[in-house]
């Protein structure tokens, strides 16, 4: 045998963990050597793609309109995302409606946040549920709603009820139920 190759050997069998390390080591370095061209190559491929899907757009009598209609929904969806609820902030939920109670001049005494149904893994978002009780003149009241339907948070009015306070009283009382749409 070669002495070269018997040295080897022994300092091997000497210390093994650490031989073991070295190959492992240089298993691994092959392997990442090998991932990087493969995503080199992809990468190439993505962009060659995305030449051609721009080439195409321009080409298209509309395409200058698809340009703008996919700016206004990415501006639509980033205004949704930055509207988003998040559920364990139950102060922040609360002053939402106590602004809108505050502009619409209305009383809101009663605002309880639900428990969350369980949430589907497919769903993008998380469907975060209120009952409040609104009170006011018709106007008050109807302001109020009309803050939530248009605020800038989605909101899904799940049940509703009016009812006059009292039958010489021209005040009235909404008791709401809706669901704030929040961040998963």
């Amino acid at each position: 045998m070669n002495p070269w190759l018997a040295e080897l050997s022994g300092l091997i069998r000497r210390h093994s963990c650490g031989a073991a390390c070295t190959v492992l080591t240089l298993l691994l370095a092959g392997a990442a050597w090998f991932l990087i061209g493969q995503n080199e190559d992809l990468e190439r491929v993505r962009v060659d793609r995305a030449r051609e899907g721009e080439a195409m757009l321009a080409l298209l009598v509309g395409g200058s309109t698809q340009r703008q209609e996919l700016a206004a929904a990415r501006e639509a969806v980033r205004r949704i995302e930055d509207n988003l609820v998040v559920e364990t902030n139950l102060a922040e939920n609360a002053f939402y409606f106590y602004k809108f109670e505050e502009q619409s001049k209305a009383r809101l005494p009663e605002l309880h946040p639900l428990t969350a149904p369980a949430s589907d893994t497919n769903m993008l978002y998380r469907r975060v549920p209120y009952t409040l009780r609104v009170s006011g003149t018709y106007e008050q009241v109807w302001a109020f709603l009309s803050a939530v339907e248009t605020g800038p948070r989605l909101a899904h009015l799940t049940a509703f009820g009016f009812s006059r306070r009292e039958a010489d009283d021209a005040g009235v009382t909404l008791d709401l139920s809706l669901e704030l749409l929040g961040k998963k």
